[in-house]
């Protein structure tokens, strides 16, 4: 399966048990009465979720040609799963975060200084294989 096509998988499925995960808070933890801070729990790991959906699909139309953006890749890919665990566990311990919501936390962070030091804007030469098919798509080639 390429790179792409899991991202995608990953993001759909994460963005497809989001509205879910909201039906959960509403009509099962009854989430509107309870107390501020399982309130808060509950609805950031709710938000969270969200975002790492759409950082799998935003990732779902690049293809990683660094081992660092694999890496990079793959800890993107973890974090929905970890966020659902986390869904569940943590609201139950207050405002101590659970193991698994910190994997998830510093999967995402450490992926994105990986992508922000492999993909910093260069100048245009040949230290990057794909600079030279940049320029010539850049110039209509």
């Amino acid at each position: 399966m390429s790179w792409s096509r899991a991202h995608w998988i990953v993001g759909l499925l994460t963005l497809l048990m989001f509205p879910l995960t909201g039906q959960y808070m509403r009509h099962v933890a009854d989430v509107p009465h309870l107390d501020a801070i399982p309130r808060l729990i509950f609805r950031s790991r709710h938000l969270l979720r969200l975002v790492a959906g759409v950082a799998n699909i935003a990732l779902s139309n690049s293809q990683p040609f660094h081992r660092a953006q694999r890496v990079a890749s793959l800890l993107i890919m973890i974090s929905p799963p970890l966020l659902i665990a986390a869904f569940f566990i943590d609201p139950a311990r207050g405002l101590h975060s659970s193991t698994v919501f910190r994997l998830a936390m510093y999967s995402l962070w450490i992926a994105g200084v990986i992508l922000a030091i492999v993909n910093r804007p260069r100048k245009l030469s040949n230290a990057r294989p794909d600079a030279r098919l940049d320029a010539g798509i850049s110039r209509g080639v």
